[in-house]
This record gives structure tokens, C-alpha cells and sequence, in this order.
């Protein structure tokens, strides 16, 4: 397994050259957010972008009035992500660490979102911190080959089909997984419900 210390040697490059690929919005997300988060929460709420880079999606939901968490590895991915909510006049919650050692409360947000980092051992914590009615995107890496084995629990792609037995609590609104170059990606949004005692009591 990669060390803490090379991904973020890693990333810190990647960020500082500051792709556009890591600056613009993922169309996938950009499509769940107008398909399932929109009609859901019209006036926002609050969200938790994991492993955020340059804040393509943070600083997206921050413009609609969403209070977004950020969380990334990568310092130079914080520190440019400060700046741009800064020249945007919106306001982010930022923290540099590792997405596995970022504690999250039990029901604490509305949305989570999480693109290209597929730590398993997240998900069932990532799950517990949705509030009920809340919604995760995730799109991450998909490993194409079936006769490959998985060699770690935690940034590995995630085999083929996988995702939805990651998160057993959760409503499948869209599930699509397709092939790019050598290994595939998965689109992903899962749906909280609701306990029945508690549309009761939202009821009365």
C-alpha cells in the first residue's frame, strides 16, 4: 500500500498544477445534483465533500447555499481551495488530513460526497453520518477485470458491482458502471429513508 506521506507528495503536485480536470465539476455530479439533491433540499443543507481536491464540488454546492465540510490530504488542495472560496465570497469548513481519520457525527449531514477515493472501511461510517433523507454520491475507480483480486481494504478500485453491497442501508437511485481504458469508473447515489417514526413525527 501507498504511504500517507507519497499520496500526499502525489497530490500536492497534481494540485499545484492545478488541472482542469480537477477544477471543473463532474458531469455525473452535476446530473445528481440536479436530478436528486436539488428537488430533495431546494434551499441546501449540510454537506461533507471527502477527499475534496480543489473544492470542484465544495465550491459548487457553497454557491447554493449549502454549508459544505472539506476535507483533503492535500495542504496545497486546501490552501488553494481557501483562496477560491475567499475570491468567491463563500464560506467553506477546510480541514488537511486523511479522509479515514476525519470524525463525523451520527446523522450530521444532508449529503455526502465522494469521487475517486474508494477507502471501504469509510463507508459504513459515511453512512452512520447521513442524516435520515440524506443522499451520497460517490463515483470512483472500477477494477475491469474480474480475475484481479483486491490487494487492500482501503484505495483500491472497487470491483465490479461492489458499491451497492458497500452501502446495504442505503436506496439505489442511480447505479451505472462502464469501462475506461483499462479499468471502468462507477456513478453512484444512494438514498437515506426515512423511519417511519420519524415521518410520523414530521407529520404532526
Amino acid at each position: 500500500m501507498v504511504s500517507i506521506e507519497k499520496q500526499k507528495s502525489h497530490w500536492d503536485l497534481k494540485y499545484e498544477q492545478g488541472l482542469p480536470s480537477l477544477i471543473e465539476p463532474d458531469p455525473f455530479f452535476v446530473f445528481a445534483c440536479e436530478h436528486f439533491v436539488g428537488p430533495l433540499f431546494p434551499n441546501g443543507g449540510d454537506a461533507l465533500d471527502l477527499a475534496c481536491g480543489l473544492g470542484r464540488h465544495a465550491l459548487w454546492l457553497a454557491a447554493r447555499d449549502w454549508r459544505v465540510c472539506g476535507v483533503d490530504l492535500s495542504e496545497v488542495a486546501i490552501r488553494k481551495l481557501n483562496h477560491a472560496a475567499l475570491e468567491l465570497n463563500v464560506s467553506l469548513d477546510l480541514f488537511v488530513g486523511d479522509a479515514s481519520e476525519y470524525k463525523v457525527g451520527s446523522a450530521q449531514f444532508d449529503l455526502i460526497v465522494m469521487f475517486y477515493h474508494a477507502d471501504r472501511n469509510l463507508f459504513p461510517k459515511l453512512v452512520s453520518a447521513l442524516k435520515p433523507g440524506g443522499l451520497m454520491i460517490c463515483k470512483l475507480s472500477v477494477r475491469w477485470d474480474t480475475d484481479a483480486t483486491s490487494t487492500s481494504a482501503n484505495t483500491d478500485p472497487v470491483n465490479r458491482n461492489e458499491l451497492p453491497s458497500l452501502v446495504p442501508d442505503l436506496q439505489v437511485l442511480c447505479h451505472e458502471e462502464r469501462q475506461v481504458r483499462d479499468r471502468g469508473v462507477v456513478e453512484f447515489a444512494g438514498w437515506k429513508a426515512i423511519p417511519e417514526n420519524l415521518k410520523i413525527q414530521r407529520c404532526s
